[in-house]
């Protein structure tokens, strides 16, 4: 699957237009510059090419290492793919410490015996870091009396969720508990349990963190663990706390729901539903209060002819400094100074920045590319934009998402070879006129299997693959107390949970913008229900073998 793809990405870059070095050497270093300078990499050059343009690079990743080293005659660099490359099957017999340092990992020391674990760690020794995770490896028990909590720790953080199931899945005693609580790095292991459909007795072990002083994430994850666990005392706690310590308006937002989900007070709804936020917690608080939310705008008039459109990455990129480092006094000629019919993305983006959370910006400046949608298909895909850009049509993500709806090069790929539009090469992504038709093709394979906005956000976001896994392997979105809300929050992908929720408050309000109002609560009460949500869950639930492990 890997080759497939890199020799797919191969073929693709040879039939587009070339980037050239010297385009690479007159931009700022940026992630716009990375991305040329990856797509420089899959062409024809020769050794001292690439070095010229991988010099010139932001920061370096694994990704780009290995791909420089394919283009390079530097030794060193060569030595380096060469060795991270090396399978778990040869670390034993690589000969250099400093290669076979390169090549370890966690998970290929996992199939290794306790044997050949001690002869790799007594091997490399402290020569070039710290190795003892091989031993704590060894270890018989984690988390357990008379173990040392430490090293258990430091190899819980640096290994894989199967390895944590396998190895930690386990009820943990008090006094363990109590010296985990107070270890660096608990927070991050509370999080990732908690996180972890298949990792029940350990959430429940810490359902029974009564105390402590952690940041607002902890906090809030082990309220939401102790309220799934019954533990109503220690939720209460601990929302309390995340409360105090919560610095966005979403995140206000989201422990004044749980506090109100435990204990259902009239006061707290309606503070929630006064939020100025137009989150999903702020919506269905409005819903059932009766409240509209109006603090939004639609469209913005416009004075000139002449426009700024935000579709050059660079040009944008120059343009989102300015606005960042824009005061409120200063700001209005800003504002003014991107006030053409071409402009209605760039200024509405830079009030909402300036004025957020007052007022939300649900413009809709790409209706000519969207003649043949439907109203429905029209505010998904404009709830989608919203979320990823801004509508702003020239952006590059770090992992070289490009454009409006933020497509990544393997998507534009693939979809050009089922599409009758063809691009040139990839800077046509920043042209909406071919980044909305592509995402509407990209979009058709979810909508067939999909029918819920928060399970489609998260197949585009996360991809369908993931999403059909969330739904089916881990028992979560299904009816029962707190849900969908319970399943929403323990999603262990921190972007695509976020994600989803931002994208369902988006398409609730542009549906009411567009005519077709919807309410929140009957989306996500179908969030639980497989027969509308979707069309994975159904056939294994009502499956022979899963009627009978409900018997």
């Amino acid at each position: 699957m890997k080759r497939s793809l890199l020799l797919c990405l191969a073929l693709f870059s040879s039939a587009f237009a070339n980037v050239t070095l010297d385009e690479i050497t007159i931009e700022p270093p940026s992630p716009e510059k990375n991305f040329l300078i990856w797509q420089f990499l899959h062409q024809d050059i020769n050794a001292t090419q690439a070095n010229d343009a991988f010099y010139q690079m932001e920061r370096v990743n694994t990704r780009f290492l290995l791909d420089y080293a394919k283009k390079t005659n530097e030794t060193e660099i060569i030595y380096t793919a060469q060795c991270l490359q090396k399978p778990a099957t040869e670390l034993l017999t690589i000969e250099a410490d400093d290669c076979l340092f390169l090549a370890l990992t966690p998970e290929k020391a996992q199939g290794l015996q306790d044997s050949e674990r001690e002869q790799l760690a007594t091997k490399l020794g402290n020569k070039f870091g710290n190795v003892q995770w091989l031993r704590t490896m060894n270890l018989a028990n984690h988390f357990t009396p008379f173990s040392e909590t430490t090293p258990s720790l430091k190899l819980y953080l640096i290994t894989s969720p199967a390895y944590h199931q396998e190895h930690f899945n386990h009820l943990i005693d008090i006094d363990t508990l109590k010296s985990l609580t107070a270890s660096k790095g608990f927070g991050q292991f509370a999080y990732s349990v908690i996180t972890d459909p298949k990792m029940p007795l350990a959430q429940r072990s810490l359902s029974e963190v009564s105390g402590g002083c952690f940041d607002f994430q902890t906090h809030f994850y082990l309220a939401i663990n102790a309220l799934h666990y019954g533990r109503n005392d220690n939720a209460l706690f601990h929302l309390n706390e995340a409360r105090n310590l919560a610095n966005s308006k979403m995140d206000q937002d989201r422990t004044t729901f749980w506090l109100y989900q435990l204990k259902p007070e009239l006061a707290t709804l309606r503070a929630l539903a006064q939020s100025l936020d137009l989150n999903m917690y702020a919506l269905w608080a409005k819903e059932k209060m009766g409240v509209e939310a109006e603090n939004y705008f639609t469209t913005l008039p416009t004075r000139q002819k002449n426009s700024f459109k935000g579709d050059n990455p660079f040009e944008w990129n120059q343009l989102h400094d300015e606005i960042m480092a824009s005061t409120k006094e200063n700001v209005v000629d800003l504002i003014n100074r991107y006030d053409g019919e071409g402009s209605l993305a760039v200024q509405a983006y830079i009030i909402e920045r300036t004025y957020t959370p007052f007022i939300h910006n649900f413009t809709m400046p790409y209706d000519q590319y969207m003649t043949n949608l439907s109203t429905d298909q029209k505010a998904f895909l404009y709830a989608l934009m919203r979320q990823e850009t801004r509508m702003i049509p020239g952006l590059i993500s770090s992992s070289f998402a490009l454009g409006l709806m933020q497509l990544m090069p393997f998507n534009v790929d693939s979809i050009s070879k089922a599409l009758p539009l063809k691009v040139t090469s990839y800077n046509d992504m920043f042209n909406p006129a071919y980044n909305i038709p592509y995402a509407i093709e990209h979009m058709k394979h979810i909508d067939r299997t999909l029918f819920n906005p928060v399970l489609k956000a998260y197949a585009y976001n996360g991809g369908l693959g993931s999403t059909k896994r969330l739904i089916i392997n881990t028992g979560q979105f299904l009816a029962g107390e707190h849900e969908p809300f319970m399943s929403m929050e323990l999603m262990s992908n921190t972007e695509n949970r976020e994600y989803g929720k931002r994208v369902l408050a988006n398409y609730v309000i542009y549906k009411k913008i567009l005519g077709e109002k919807v309410t929140i609560t009957s989306l996500l009460d179908s969030l639980v229900q497989p027969s509308l949500s979707d069309c994975f869950r159904e056939p294994v639930l009502n499956s022979p073998l899963a009627q009978n492990r409900s018997e």
